[in-house]
């Protein structure tokens, strides 16, 4: 993910910074009225903003990999896949086309 990062062009400093959001997390908790030490949070789902914007960029370096086979449905003359948010639509003129283009997206991503 970090290198689809730099291949969109995220500065180095900034990939790494979201690195360091994902893979360092800590927490602490309240006790009364005492703050524990902090603890590595080791499992679970990291919820954080950065999630959907992450999701977006690897999504688009897969759709951009899938070789579309020529016979797919066209919009405005070239575009194929329509992805919206953490939906993905494949359009194709004929079953094989969309099973073609639904393993590249498979493989790709």
């Amino acid at each position: 993910m970090y290198n689809i990062l730099i291949e969109f062009g995220i500065p180095m400093k900034l990939a790494r910074l979201i690195k360091m959001c994902l893979n360092e997390t800590h927490g602490r908790v309240w006790v009364g009225k005492h703050l524990s030490d902090m603890f590595p949070i080791r499992n679970g789902l990291k919820r954080n903003p950065l999630s959907p914007f992450l999701l977006n960029f690897v999504l688009e370096y897969a759709v951009r990999r899938v070789q579309v086979n020529q016979d797919g449905f066209k919009l405005n003359g070239t575009q194929k896949v329509l992805v919206c948010a953490d939906d993905v639509s494949i359009l194709g003129g004929s079953i094989h086309t969309i099973e073609k283009n639904i393993e590249a997206l498979v493989v790709c991503s």
